[in-house]
């Protein structure tokens, strides 16, 4: 526990290794996090697109909001949710159905929004169309459900583990969200074209419905 010493701290049974292991945890979990959400994906897929048709500054929310659903997501898994969802077979088919249902419905989404005629362009995903694509996103559960079997720290207990893997992730996923929508954005001014705006566009509904076939491979 800690104890007063003067007017500071001073750890009475905190070793130097058991703050050094959870450094080390911490570094591993900050590198598998950015490589699990820089890496191409319905969510990264989704933000590029956001970012070609809407530019970067309408996508920034989308992209918070993307952070904040992962950390609900990693929450949730950590209380429990996640071992019932391998425990029942029945869940995951479940999970499954509901996910390509989405992801099909966001190529859609995609495929329709690089016209530029105002009356077909619709604007990013809202604040709970972003969380609940967290939830209905298959690879996002694996993710998340890897980080909190692998990457919690016991050291730091349960609840301080969960919070300070939740928040490193949600700052991560800020950072690599951005780089796809920074990306679409740079892309989207220097593509002015509605064709070639359109073709980009349903490059990406595709990789999408992609990732619908991957799910169930």
């Amino acid at each position: 526990m800690y104890k007063t010493a003067g007017v500071g701290w001073r750890f009475d049974g905190c070793h130097a290794g058991t703050v050094s292991a959870a450094v080390n945890e911490l570094a591993g979990f900050v590198a598998f996090a950015f490589v699990g959400t820089v890496s191409p994906g319905p969510n990264n897929a989704v933000l590029w697109a956001s970012g070609l048709s809407f530019g970067f500054r309408r996508t920034l929310p989308h992209v918070l909001d993307t952070a904040l659903g992962m950390g609900t997501l990693v929450v949730s898994v950590a209380a429990g949710l996640g071992a019932l969802i391998e425990a029942v077979p029945a869940a995951e088919v479940v999970l499954k159905v509901v996910g390509s249902v989405y992801l099909l419905y966001l190529a859609y989404r995609v495929a329709t929004s690089g016209s530029m005629t105002p009356t077909r362009v619709s604007g990013p995903l809202t604040l709970w169309q972003a969380i609940g694509f967290q939830w209905a996103n298959p690879k996002a559960w694996i993710f998340v459900i890897a980080t909190v079997a692998t990457f919690l720290p016991p050291e730091l207990g349960r609840v301080v583990g969960v919070v300070l893997v939740t928040a490193t992730l949600m700052v991560i996923v800020v950072g690599t969200s951005s780089i796809w929508a920074a990306g679409g954005a740079a892309l989207g001014r220097l593509i002015q074209d509605e064709r070639r705006r359109r073709a980009l566009n349903l490059t990406l509904a595709v990789l999408l419905v992609a990732s619908v076939v991957l799910i169930w491979g």
